[in-house]
């Protein structure tokens, strides 16, 4: 891990204490911080878990607890040495959030978020219904004779599971527990990288894209290929995102958390939609895809010390294909990792310094700047 040596910043701001609920994989490098600099914490997993991506690095420091315990708040209450700061949820399931939440109240932790981010974390129905409210366009539900995709609302359904694709509307039976969505033809992802400060100000540090396939070389909306940092998207789209963050931070109260947004293009209209929220970090988190391995810049010690640069200098980009997706076919969700042979990495020497958008001072620029350059990205190349 890069840039996460004391050398860096002022040691005095990081905290005493941390809660980890989970020990996925994207966990390693915050268990790794916590040890470089005697932070106290403890880590919990469920123990009969049939979750993906729980790594045996990690089980040295996890307590793993019966399913009963594990969604209990009291058992944390009164079996937590200490009382945390900070606490980590890196899924955005129901009952985890739901747990996050409570323990969050209980102690009063720099982690806090309210009971609308809460609703709107966990389930893909409130953060379509919030986007329509906040003037934020997202994909409609298709008519009778359209193919549409279903999705569960909340569960588990990470790493793009538990969907199924239906050729006519008019053949679902609609559950309770589904979120359609017209099929499309994708363009290109945009995948937006951010942290939450203490203030509870959004600053969003670079942009992905994701990449689909066409059916010509690569089949048809298969996302094989993405590339980061990237910074040529077009102006009216960088704005439609970053309008979408200055709204979000009115619309419900959160604070100190890393997390990442999707906007989709439907190739056939060229219309960019908002697809999605996650309230904690990407996959490979562990490996400073988004952050460390690429720009000058460590995401944890932002987070920890509530100093956020006003821009990154960027010295490696990656393009990352995802062959597991192309040699199947895969229509919707992700490949294997780089530890599954699925994901292939390629980084180039890059030259960049990209300027950090944050809520903070797009608000101050809207109120003083001409309605002419309002809406110019502030993530194009200098």
């Amino acid at each position: 891990m890069k840039f996460a040596t004391s050398d860096y910043f002022d040691k005095e701001l990081l905290p005493k204490s941390i809660l980890i609920l989970n020990a996925r994989k994207k966990c390693e490098t915050l268990v790794e911080f916590c040890l470089m600099h005697n932070i106290k914490f403890m880590m919990y997993e469920i123990a009969d878990s049939d979750h993906f991506n729980i790594t045996p690095k990690l089980k040295p420091y996890t307590t793993y607890l019966s399913t009963k315990q594990y969604f209990d708040p009291q058992y944390y209450i009164e079996n937590v040495p200490f009382v945390p700061e900070y606490i980590f949820n890196f899924r955005d399931e129901e009952p985890l959030c739901i747990l996050e939440y409570k323990l969050s109240q209980h102690w009063n932790t720099k982690t806090q978020f309210d009971k609308r981010a809460l609703r709107f974390f966990i389930s893909k129905k409130e953060q379509d219904r919030v986007c329509k409210e906040m003037g934020i366009p997202t994909l409609d539900k298709g008519g009778p004779e359209d193919k549409i995709i279903v999705k569960l609302d909340k569960g588990r359904s990470g790493g793009g599971t538990g969907y199924k694709i239906i050729e006519k509307k008019k053949h679902h039976i609609i559950r309770p527990n589904d979120f359609i969505q017209r099929y499309i033809d994708y363009d290109y992802t945009i995948i937006s990288h951010f942290i939450i400060d203490d203030d509870g100000e959004y600053h969003v540090y670079n942009h992905s894209i994701g990449k689909y396939g066409d059916g010509h070389i690569t089949g048809n909306n298969v996302t094989y290929m993405y590339q980061y940092p990237f910074v040529d998207f077009p102006k009216e789209e960088i704005a439609l995102v970053e309008k979408y963050f200055v709204t979000l931070k009115e619309h419900m109260s959160a604070r100190n958390r890393i997390g990442l947004t999707e906007f989709s293009k439907e190739r056939k209209t060229g219309k960019l939609h908002f697809q999605e929220h996650n309230c904690r970090p990407s996959g490979e988190f562990e490996i400073g895809t988004f952050d460390w391995q690429i720009g000058k810049f460590n995401t944890l010690v932002d987070l920890f010390t509530n100093n956020i640069q006003k821009e990154v200098e960027y010295y490696q980009q990656n393009t990352e294909i995802y062959f597991d997706l192309v040699f199947k076919n895969e229509k919707f969700g992700w490949g294997t990792g780089p530890d599954d042979g699925g994901l292939k990495i390629t980084s180039l020497p890059y030259s960049e310094r990209i300027k950090v958008f944050n809520t903070k001072d797009s608000v101050t620029r809207d109120r003083t700047t001409p309605r002419a350059t309002k809406n110019a990205t502030s993530l194009r190349k200098r």
